[in-house]
């Protein structure tokens, strides 16, 4: 059963015998969503899940990432941070299965390694074959089910796996876990979401929790009913250990949709390459795959709103020449300029395009300005796999996301010990607490 080999992925894998650009992928991604979770929470509307994790999931054993020097319950820290990670959509992702695997299974694994007295050799192997096997839930329930569902949907799957590895949990209690999770996953309509932003997005918080709440449940006796890994017709287990998920996703430089950061770019390569005066811009036509048609909308009132939108992060960047979370924001000062330029985005399905899509994410932009039309070429979005970040880039952007809770001689501690397998992961977390 292939949910035998899932679990024992779980229980035995490791960093350890590896190549080690696999083990350095797995710490950029922790140290990656610490950043996202440390900016998630200078966000406005993150109080409502912080708030209500605070008033119902009391406890000592793992710590909020918000730096209050708050501590909860292993459920109620990873529900509050995994929301957090996500909460400016600036958190890695993977294009095969379209969601986000590490902000669902870093911080549950940081929970729980918070909770055991984990070693930082220790979390980082949860988090390996835990975003191994979200990864493969999410390609074996969309595969099985035929519809696009959310991270949280899969998610669950391996933050469940992650929780399981750090507790040490048996092969017939993991396998329970493994089944739970999934069964009681949220369902997370993505598109919905996309037409209609809220605070719902990925599910990712929620899944999250799910996947803490199985390991418990199961610990405590509650069985499953298999996974979705036994589905004949699916076969995404037999690679495990040899194909590596987590060297294959992408690490994102801006603030919102992936789906818009191809466009994006090529409107800050235009601008730099033309010296483009945002005044004189009439119309930027954006050329892309369908789902991306779908970010529509022009002037939020939201974050959500606004990570969700194609227009509103296109018309930043041509208004002020980089999208940051400052940048975001941008709605709530009512800027006359970026109001115009999102006016003037039109959405085109390219059919060339459409067709590379999702396993590339594609765009080519026209501006008219002053009278004429500059053309990008077809553009891939930086951080991904073809078009990786720098590193001088990925640290530059953890250190601007860290701010201020962190200044740099922290986050160069953090990032120190999370090479240390030997440091417990206590070390890690506290400049946070």
């Amino acid at each position: 059963m292939s949910t035998g080999r899932a679990v024992a992925f779980a229980r035995e894998a490791s960093l350890a015998p590896v190549e080690s650009t696999v083990a350095e992928s797995v710490r950029r991604r922790v140290l990656d969503t610490l950043a996202a979770t440390t900016a998630g929470y200078r966000m406005p509307g993150i109080d409502v899940t912080s708030d209500y994790a605070r008033d119902t999931h009391a406890g000592d054993a793992a710590p909020l990432l918000d730096g209050s020097g708050d501590r909860l319950s292993v459920a109620g820290a990873t529900l509050a941070n995994a929301t957090a990670a996500n909460t400016l959509d600036i958190d890695d992702g993977h294009r095969e299965v379209k969601g986000h695997p590490a902000a669902v299974v870093v911080p549950a694994a940081l929970a729980a390694g918070a909770a055991t007295d984990a070693t930082v050799g220790d979390v980082l192997d949860a988090v390996y074959v835990g975003y191994e096997l979200a990864v493969r839930a999410g390609l074996a329930i969309h595969a099985a089910d035929g519809v696009y569902t959310g991270t949280g949907s899969w998610g669950a799957v391996g933050a469940a796996a992650a929780v399981a590895r750090c507790r040490g949990l048996s092969p017939e209690t993991t396998a329970h876990a493994l089944g739970t999770a999934e069964y009681h996953a949220p369902r997370t309509p993505i598109m919905r979401g996309v037409a209609q932003p809220g605070m719902t997005k990925d599910g990712i918080g929620w899944g999250a929790y799910a996947g803490v709440a199985a390991a418990d449940l199961a610990s405590r006796g509650f069985t499953g009913s298999g996974t979705v890994f036994d589905d004949d017709a699916v076969a995404v287990t037999a690679d495990l250990g040899e194909r590596h998920h987590v060297t294959r996703g992408y690490l994102k430089p801006y603030p919102c949709c992936r789906w818009a950061q191809p466009g994006v770019d090529a409107v800050l390569a235009l601008r730099e390459a033309h010296d483009i005066d945002p005044a004189t811009a009439d119309e930027i036509r954006v050329h892309t795959f369908a789902e991306a048609t779908h970010l529509g909308t022009r002037h939020p009132e939201t974050i959500e709103a606004a990570e969700y939108s194609y227009p509103y992060p296109v018309a930043v960047a041509l208004a002020r020449g980089r999208v940051t979370p400052t940048e975001l924001l941008a709605f709530e000062e009512d800027d006359s300029t970026v109001e115009r330029l999102a006016d003037a985005v039109a959405l085109t399905v390219d059919d060339a395009l459409d067709e590379r899509f999702p396993q590339e994410c594609l765009a080519r932009v026209d501006v008219q300005a002053d009278g004429r039309t500059y053309t990008s070429s077809v553009t891939r979005p930086r951080g991904a796999r073809e078009r990786p970040l720098a590193s001088t880039r990925q640290r530059e952007k953890v250190e601007r996301l860290c701010r201020p809770t962190l200044d740099a001689a922290a986050v160069d501690r953090v990032e120190r010990l999370l090479g240390d397998s030997e440091a417990r992961i206590e070390e890690v977390l506290a400049p946070w607490t």
